[in-house]
Protein backbone atom coordinates (compact mmCIF):
# COMPACT_ATOMS: atom_id res chain seq x y z
CA UNK A 1 0.00 0.00 0.00
CA UNK A 2 2.76 2.26 0.94
CA UNK A 3 4.58 1.56 -2.03
CA UNK A 4 1.41 2.58 -4.53
CA UNK A 5 0.73 5.86 -2.31
CA UNK A 6 4.31 6.70 -3.15
CA UNK A 7 4.42 5.88 -6.80
CA UNK A 8 1.00 7.61 -7.30
CA UNK A 9 2.75 10.51 -5.79
CA UNK A 10 5.49 10.65 -7.98
CA UNK A 11 3.12 10.21 -10.93
CA UNK A 12 1.07 13.11 -9.60
CA UNK A 13 3.97 15.46 -8.84
CA UNK A 14 5.67 14.51 -12.12
CA UNK A 15 2.29 15.45 -14.20
CA UNK A 16 1.57 18.36 -12.23
CA UNK A 17 5.04 19.72 -12.66
CA UNK A 18 5.41 19.19 -16.14
CA UNK A 19 2.10 20.87 -16.98
CA UNK A 20 2.34 24.00 -14.72
CA UNK A 21 6.58 23.93 -15.30
CA UNK A 22 7.23 22.09 -18.50
CA UNK A 23 9.52 19.97 -16.88
CA UNK A 24 9.88 18.24 -13.46
CA UNK A 25 13.45 19.75 -13.25
CA UNK A 26 12.30 23.35 -13.25
CA UNK A 27 9.77 22.84 -10.54
CA UNK A 28 12.52 21.89 -8.01
CA UNK A 29 15.40 24.33 -9.48
CA UNK A 30 13.08 27.23 -9.09
CA UNK A 31 12.37 25.90 -5.55
CA UNK A 32 15.87 25.31 -4.72
CA UNK A 33 18.96 26.10 -6.43
CA UNK A 34 16.92 29.31 -9.08
CA UNK A 35 14.82 30.78 -5.73
CA UNK A 36 17.07 33.71 -6.05
CA UNK A 37 15.87 34.00 -9.72
CA UNK A 38 12.50 35.56 -8.06
CA UNK A 39 12.81 38.42 -6.22
CA UNK A 40 8.98 38.95 -4.74
CA UNK A 41 8.99 39.94 -1.44
CA UNK A 42 7.99 36.85 1.21
CA UNK A 43 7.28 34.71 -2.25
CA UNK A 44 9.02 31.72 0.23
CA UNK A 45 6.68 32.11 2.98
CA UNK A 46 3.46 31.71 0.92
CA UNK A 47 4.65 28.87 -1.10
CA UNK A 48 5.00 27.17 2.34
CA UNK A 49 1.85 28.25 3.53
CA UNK A 50 0.14 27.23 1.00
CA UNK A 51 1.95 23.70 0.89
CA UNK A 52 0.98 23.69 4.43
CA UNK A 53 -2.40 24.66 3.46
CA UNK A 54 -2.22 21.48 1.12
CA UNK A 55 -1.90 19.00 4.24
CA UNK A 56 -5.60 19.86 5.02
CA UNK A 57 -6.10 16.96 2.86
CA UNK A 58 -4.99 14.87 5.84
CA UNK A 59 -7.52 16.51 8.14
CA UNK A 60 -10.41 14.73 9.51
CA UNK A 61 -13.27 15.67 7.86
CA UNK A 62 -11.62 15.73 4.28
CA UNK A 63 -9.89 12.27 5.19
CA UNK A 64 -13.06 10.30 5.10
CA UNK A 65 -14.19 11.42 1.80
CA UNK A 66 -10.57 10.77 -0.01
CA UNK A 67 -9.56 7.32 -0.64
CA UNK A 68 -6.24 6.67 1.60
CA UNK A 69 -4.22 5.43 -1.36
CA UNK A 70 -5.17 9.04 -3.01
CA UNK A 71 -4.55 11.16 -0.37
CA UNK A 72 -0.79 11.33 -0.86
CA UNK A 73 -1.06 12.16 -4.22
CA UNK A 74 -3.82 14.62 -4.15
CA UNK A 75 -1.57 15.73 -1.35
CA UNK A 76 1.62 16.49 -3.61
CA UNK A 77 -0.79 17.85 -6.57
CA UNK A 78 -2.29 20.36 -4.12
CA UNK A 79 1.25 21.16 -2.43
CA UNK A 80 2.45 21.70 -6.50
CA UNK A 81 -0.34 24.05 -7.79
CA UNK A 82 -1.25 26.22 -4.86
CA UNK A 83 1.82 27.91 -4.13
CA UNK A 84 2.38 27.98 -8.04
CA UNK A 85 -1.27 29.45 -8.76
CA UNK A 86 -0.80 31.94 -5.92
CA UNK A 87 2.77 33.10 -6.01
CA UNK A 88 1.97 33.27 -10.14
CA UNK A 89 -0.67 35.68 -9.74
CA UNK A 90 1.22 37.77 -6.80
CA UNK A 91 4.28 37.92 -9.21
CA UNK A 92 1.90 38.71 -12.52
CA UNK A 93 0.40 41.54 -10.07
CA UNK A 94 3.63 42.94 -9.10
CA UNK A 95 4.68 42.96 -12.68
CA UNK A 96 1.70 44.34 -14.17
CA UNK A 97 1.82 46.98 -11.86
CA UNK A 98 5.41 48.11 -12.37
CA UNK A 99 4.27 48.03 -16.14
CA UNK A 100 1.82 50.59 -15.98
CA UNK A 101 4.09 52.72 -13.82
CA UNK A 102 6.82 52.38 -16.06
CA UNK A 103 4.77 54.31 -18.98
CA UNK A 104 6.19 52.40 -21.90
CA UNK A 105 4.77 53.47 -25.46
CA UNK A 106 4.31 49.32 -26.12
CA UNK A 107 4.68 46.42 -24.26
CA UNK A 108 3.67 43.22 -24.67
CA UNK A 109 3.59 40.89 -21.19
CA UNK A 110 3.79 37.29 -20.51
CA UNK A 111 2.02 35.53 -17.67
CA UNK A 112 3.98 34.33 -14.91
CA UNK A 113 3.01 30.79 -15.79
CA UNK A 114 4.43 30.66 -19.08
CA UNK A 115 7.32 32.38 -17.59
CA UNK A 116 7.84 29.41 -15.63
CA UNK A 117 7.47 26.99 -18.52
CA UNK A 118 9.38 29.44 -21.48
CA UNK A 119 12.09 31.61 -19.37
CA UNK A 120 14.35 28.75 -18.43
CA UNK A 121 15.43 27.04 -22.34
CA UNK A 122 14.20 30.39 -24.09
CA UNK A 123 16.84 33.61 -22.83
CA UNK A 124 17.34 34.81 -26.45
CA UNK A 125 13.81 34.55 -27.51
CA UNK A 126 11.20 34.75 -24.66
CA UNK A 127 10.77 37.95 -21.92
CA UNK A 128 8.77 37.49 -19.09
CA UNK A 129 8.28 41.45 -20.50
CA UNK A 130 9.22 43.49 -23.22
CA UNK A 131 8.29 46.98 -23.46
CA UNK A 132 9.35 49.61 -25.96
CA UNK A 133 9.58 53.04 -24.31
CA UNK A 134 11.45 56.43 -26.90
CA UNK A 135 12.23 53.45 -29.21
CA UNK A 136 14.45 52.09 -26.21
CA UNK A 137 13.69 48.58 -25.52
CA UNK A 138 13.43 47.43 -21.79
CA UNK A 139 12.74 43.33 -20.53
CA UNK A 140 11.33 42.75 -17.29
CA UNK A 141 13.49 41.15 -14.14
CA UNK A 142 11.80 39.08 -11.85
CA UNK A 143 14.73 39.24 -9.96
CA UNK A 144 14.91 42.67 -9.80
CA UNK A 145 11.24 43.42 -10.14
CA UNK A 146 12.49 46.05 -12.76
CA UNK A 147 12.88 46.94 -16.03
CA UNK A 148 16.31 46.83 -17.53
CA UNK A 149 18.00 47.70 -20.64
CA UNK A 150 17.68 45.25 -23.80
CA UNK A 151 21.00 44.74 -25.90
CA UNK A 152 20.06 45.25 -29.66
CA UNK A 153 21.10 41.65 -30.33
CA UNK A 154 18.13 40.76 -27.65
CA UNK A 155 16.30 43.27 -29.05
CA UNK A 156 16.04 41.84 -32.34
CA UNK A 157 14.74 38.20 -31.11
CA UNK A 158 11.78 39.65 -29.13
CA UNK A 159 10.59 42.74 -30.68
CA UNK A 160 7.93 42.72 -33.25
CA UNK A 161 9.40 43.93 -36.32
CA UNK A 162 7.24 46.75 -37.04
CA UNK A 163 8.78 47.89 -33.81
CA UNK A 164 12.58 47.32 -34.90
CA UNK A 165 11.64 49.14 -38.14
CA UNK A 166 10.02 51.72 -36.45
CA UNK A 167 12.83 52.74 -34.19
CA UNK A 168 15.85 51.42 -35.94
CA UNK A 169 16.76 49.09 -33.81
CA UNK A 170 19.85 46.92 -35.79
CA UNK A 171 22.30 43.93 -34.70
CA UNK A 172 25.21 45.09 -33.48
CA UNK A 173 28.71 43.59 -34.11
CA UNK A 174 29.85 41.91 -31.03
CA UNK A 175 33.61 43.11 -30.27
Amino acid sequence: MLAMKLFLSAVAFCAATAILFGDPSHALALATIWSDRLGLPYWRMIALLCMAASALIFATPLRTRISPVLRLPVFTILAVLLPTAIVGVYADSVRHRSVLAFGAEEVEEHSFFASIREAPAEFQFFLHTVALKNCVPYAWSYRTLSFYELRPNVAVNVLQQRSITKCGITRTERR
